[in-house]
């Protein structure tokens, strides 16, 4: 694998590559070490030697590198191996591939393949200039460099894998986490709102001593209670649904809690199965910010096979781009819906989903 990707697999797999080809020179630094005592062998050594220890470190160290350093450090390993090719002789023209596997691992695929063409290139004049009859070793150093160029490519590819597998499940969680939140502004701003308007209810009753309608809405505030806790529970396992005739019953409680008239236009029954649920969620989030903020005294809720309008007689003004609106949004987005959010003709406030051609 090649470029940015994670540095602590990126160096096992350098070091993987050093030992092991390392591992392969002890073979060639044998026979060059079982040579007659000579300046030649004694100049083999030192050149294989060096070859050795930099292709030990040079993978691990150059991963995250730059192209430029990358570059530095396989130009290091040809020449030294390419040096010790000229002192030994043609048939250890293959060891050349060894320094060439650096890289066709770090290097992008065009700059191997230009390194490939550079080195089978010179390869072949150097077999010329030797005049050997036997174009064997050359034949190899090509067919070991092409094979690590197709391995060169695979890691490539592997590393796509990789870095998509890893943004789809970044992606996942950023969209499991935005689904939560969502759900939980929609469960606990709804639920609060109505808990909070009854509550101011049933205190009022209690003040001018009606008891009994007090305990009515005490009891509804337990009964929202334990359904708050419900859909809360329901949000987090992801099988919260929601549905267009509970919302609608529970906006006339909510609304007529806060002193708001409210009158229903339409039957959500012509409303067909899968709009239900999104237009659900634009009468829930239109009643709560009826009750949060609009100073209403009557709301009208239309519904229509595929729209619905929710419409308030308060003190009107510019939408504020709000968590509820903009998730809303989102919402209905992700079910080819449209929503307007805007003051009324005539005063008052307009939430209105749309799906479809207007």
């Amino acid at each position: 694998m090649r470029g940015d990707m994670g540095l602590g697999v990126g160096r096992k797999w350098g070091i993987a590559i050093g030992v092991f080809f390392t591992v392969m020179l002890i073979p060639v630094g044998l026979d060059t070490w079982h040579e007659p005592a000579s300046p030649r062998r004694i100049i083999a050594m030192a050149l294989l030697l060096a070859y050795a220890a930099v292709y030990l470190v040079t993978p691990s160290a150059l991963w995250r590198r730059g192209l430029a350093v990358k570059l530095t450090g396989v130009t290091i390993l040809l020449t030294l191996v390419a040096g010790y090719v000229t002192v030994r002789g043609l048939p250890w023209l293959p060891l050349i591939g060894y320094a060439f596997a650096v890289a066709a691992v770090l290097l992008p695929i065009r700059w191997a393949a230009g390194v490939a063409a550079v080195v089978l290139s010179a390869a072949a004049v150097a077999t010329v200039i030797w005049s050997s009859s036997s174009w064997e070793p050359w034949t190899t150093l090509l067919i070991i460099v092409v094979d690590l160029l197709l391995v060169g490519m695979l890691m490539t590819s592997n590393k796509a894998l990789f870095q998509a597998r890893h943004e789809l499940a970044a992606r996942a969680v950023s969209d499991e986490r935005t689904r939560v939140a969502r759900d939980l502004h929609d469960v606990l701003g709804h639920t609060l709102t109505t808990l909070t308007v009854k509550s101011a209810l049933a205190q009022r009753l209690l003040g001018t001593g009606q008891p009994d309608r007090a305990g009515r809405e005490l009891a509804d505030i337990e009964h929202l209670s334990r359904q708050a806790l419900v859909e809360l529970r329901a949000t987090v396992s992801g099988h919260r649904q929601v549905s267009l005739d509970a919302e609608l019953a529970g906006a006339r409680i909510a609304l007529e809690a806060g002193q708001i008239g409210v009158r229903v236009i339409g039957d959500p029954a012509v409303v067909p199965a899968h709009l239900r649920e999104p237009l659900a969620y634009v009468v829930r989030e239109g009643v709560t910010n009826v009750l949060r903020h609009s100073g209403a005294t009557t709301c009208e809720i239309v519904i229509a096979p595929d729209s619905v309008q929710v419409t308030d007689d308060g003190r009107g003004g510019a939408a504020e781009p709000g968590n509820g609106l903009t998730g809303l949004r989102q919402r209905l987005a992700g079910s080819g819906g449209a929503l307007a959010a805007g003051p009324a003709d005539g005063g008052g406030f307009r939430l209105r989903a749309q799906f479809g051609a207007a």
